[in-house]
């Protein structure tokens, strides 16, 4: 019987599949209701600023999986 699921093998491989919960969790609607607020930070309202920290985190994330993949020699 195949397994569907893959899971990590290795502590950082966990830390990653742990930061993209994470991001994944913090983009939807609990923490949203949360933070959808009529607050201005650096003269944006916390929603937009809330979405660029969600953004720049997903690219930091990818940057550091694809560091470590490189470092692994893996295909």
């Amino acid at each position: 019987m195949k397994r569907l699921i893959v899971l990590p093998t290795s502590r950082a491989g966990w830390g990653l599949l742990v930061a993209f919960v994470a991001l994944v969790l913090a983009g939807t609607w609990p923490v949203i209701g949360w933070v959808n607020r009529a607050t201005l930070v650096m003269g944006l309202p916390l929603m937009v600023v809330w979405s660029y920290l969600i953004i720049f985190a997903c690219v930091a994330v990818m940057l550091v999986g694809n560091h470590i993949v490189e470092r692994d020699d893996h295909e």
